[in-house]
């Protein structure tokens, strides 16, 4: 990073902190963001795409964030926007496998809806990133949903994350999401649905509380698919009795002994967050993402606060 030389102190408006902090977000993942993305990711409402580009020219002038090309980053590094462009183009190419997996996806006994999460719902993806899944499912049969999908995974595709990385399910009777932060509302708000459009609505409406975040990021209205395959109905059919029920709750106890026993150094906090194990929840995140991001967000607000004199709060 280059060095820059600032007055004592910087004062900046409502508007520039909101920026900063929205770039410093992103620049956890070294992605850049175009002014309207910016605009979308603002946990204002009362300013204009003109009064964006406006504060980020003052910005710029003050080399409190750098513009290259259309993008702009706190970085003066063009490696990060060839690195996006690289990956904006790759993921062009792996969501339509996506949908096509969700299609596939969409006929296993139970799926209700199918979205698109994490990197890939962000228009980005490189050679090591997985496509993630989150499942709605019918209520009291989450868990047999589970064990079809993973044995499937594990048996066909010979458990590759590549194009089959479902960790997040959930019953249709419990849509919204119990973790409130930026992290969570970001993966609420850019999430793609590819299946069951009316879970969609339902969900998106569950979890209103991210306008609190981001009051101007749109909803995503991408056609999906809705129809139940006849496999599907006469598969559950046979499992719509005391049998299911078993299934579901032998399930269940088996996936949470497996991954109380495979990460038992995780302390009870942190296992109880990134991997929930209820009739109605289904969490699997190895990698603890979402404390990793709001750790490293908080101390990169920090550092920036004493690098470039500036107060953000």
């Amino acid at each position: 990073m280059e060095s820059r030389c600032f007055p004592d102190y910087f004062m900046l408006s409502l508007l520039s902190k909101n920026i900063i902090k929205t770039l410093a977000y992103y620049d956890i993942f070294s992605y850049p963001l175009k002014a309207e993305e910016i605009y979308h990711n603002l946990p204002v409402n009362h300013c204009s795409s003109g009064d964006i580009v406006s504060e980020l020219k003052k910005l710029c002038d003050k080399k409190l964030v750098y513009k290259i090309k259309d993008f702009y980053l706190l970085q003066n590094n063009p490696e990060f926007v060839s690195r996006r462009q690289k990956g904006n183009s790759l993921c062009e190419k792996k969501i339509k496998s996506a949908f096509r997996m969700s299609s596939f996806i969409s006929k296993f006994p139970y799926v209700r809806a199918i979205f698109l999460t994490g990197s890939i719902s962000k228009g980005y993806m490189d050679k090591e990133s997985d496509v993630d899944y989150l499942i709605v499912t019918k209520p009291g049969r989450l868990w047999v949903a589970r064990l079809f999908l993973t044995l499937f995974k594990k048996i066909f595709l010979l458990n590759s994350r590549k194009v089959f990385c479902i960790n997040y399910y959930i019953d249709y009777n419990h849509l919204e999401i119990e973790e409130k932060n930026v992290f969570t509302a970001i993966e609420i708000a850019t999430l793609i649905p590819t299946f069951g459009k009316k879970y969609y609505d339902e969900f998106y409406s569950s979890n209103s509380w991210i306008k609190e975040y981001f009051p101007n990021y749109p909803k995503r209205n991408n056609p999906v698919i809705d129809k139940q395959s006849g496999f599907q109905k006469l598969f559950e059919s046979l499992l719509n009795n005391k049998l299911g029920d078993l299934l579901d709750d032998f399930s269940m106890r088996l996936f949470a002994k497996a991954t109380k026993r495979k990460f038992r150094h995780f302390d009870e906090k942190d296992f109880s967050l990134a991997f929930k194990s209820t009739k109605c929840e289904s969490k699997y995140h190895p990698k603890f993402f979402q404390k990793k991001v709001l750790v490293t967000l908080d101390e990169k607000l920090r550092k920036l606060q004493q690098t470039l004199n500036v107060s953000l709060m």
